[in-house]
This record gives C-alpha cells, sequence and structure tokens, in this order.
C-alpha cells in the first residue's frame, strides 16, 4: 500500500508541476504575442492582471508539486 502512495504521489506532484509550468509559459505568451491576445479577447490594459494570475497559480502549482514529490522521498 505505501508503495502505490508513492506512486501516486510522485504523478500526481509531476502533473501539478507540469500544469504550473504551462501556466506559467502561458503567461508569457499572453504577454508576447498579439495573436493569442487576440484570440481571447484580453485587452492590452488587462494584460498585467492575466500575467499576474496565471504565474501565481503557476508558481503555486510548481511548489506544491515540489512538496508533494518531496514528500515521497522523504519517506513518510
Amino acid at each position: 500500500m505505501a508503495k502505490a502512495r508513492r506512486v501516486a504521489l510522485r504523478i500526481v506532484g509531476g502533473l501539478q508541476c507540469g500544469s504550473g509550468g504551462l501556466a506559467s509559459v502561458f503567461a508569457y505568451l499572453v504577454y508576447a504575442s498579439p495573436l493569442i491576445r487576440e484570440a481571447l479577447t484580453i485587452a492590452s490594459e488587462e494584460v498585467p492582471l492575466y500575467m499576474f494570475l496565471f504565474l501565481v497559480f503557476g508558481m503555486f502549482s510548481i511548489l506544491s508539486g515540489f512538496l508533494l514529490v518531496h514528500e515521497e522521498d522523504s519517506g513518510s
């Protein structure tokens, strides 16, 4: 049972880190690409807000994923 828990923590932690990384990359793409802003109908005044929200979500997701993987490595 402990082995299954370790595997599940590693998978969930990896997925959280991946989704956080994608959110951070998406924040940059919203900033850098006018085509993405047009497709999402984001006004230029709202770009800093969207960047902030995506970066905060990304950093919390990455931190949470690392903590899950670290919990798995520490043994209990």
